[in-house]
């Protein structure tokens, strides 16, 4: 993220501890420590409410695909096929049975 060296972190903390002094150093430390959490709070609950606008995108799309699925014919004619597949395997049972029969009879 920062591409900081020990170049620079040397030659920034010199120039704190000179423009701070070293009584009040602890206290502007912590108080960019204190900033640099906030920032990173804020980044991460802005990552998340990003993520969350996604995910409910993404499924507002899949509940549509659905719908679209519900109400197209395909749906219905499915269900005139399976009716159909099922009256052939009733009718294919009778027959087999019949069959059976007329061999037992034999």
């Amino acid at each position: 993220m920062l591409d900081i060296g020990w170049q620079e972190f040397l030659l920034v903390s010199f120039v704190l501890l000179i423009v701070v002094g070293p009584r009040d150093l602890p206290k502007v430390l912590k108080t960019i420590m204190n900033f640099v959490r906030k920032i990173k709070s804020m980044a991460y609950d802005f990552q998340s409410s990003v993520d969350e606008i996604a995910n409910e995108n993404e499924i507002s799309n899949l509940k549509k695909e659905v719908n679209t699925l519900k109400d197209s014919d395909f749906v219905s004619e499915a269900k005139v096929n399976v009716k159909s597949l099922n009256k052939i395997n009733e009718d294919t049972k009778s027959l087999i049975k019949d069959n059976v029969e007329e061999i037992n009879q034999k």
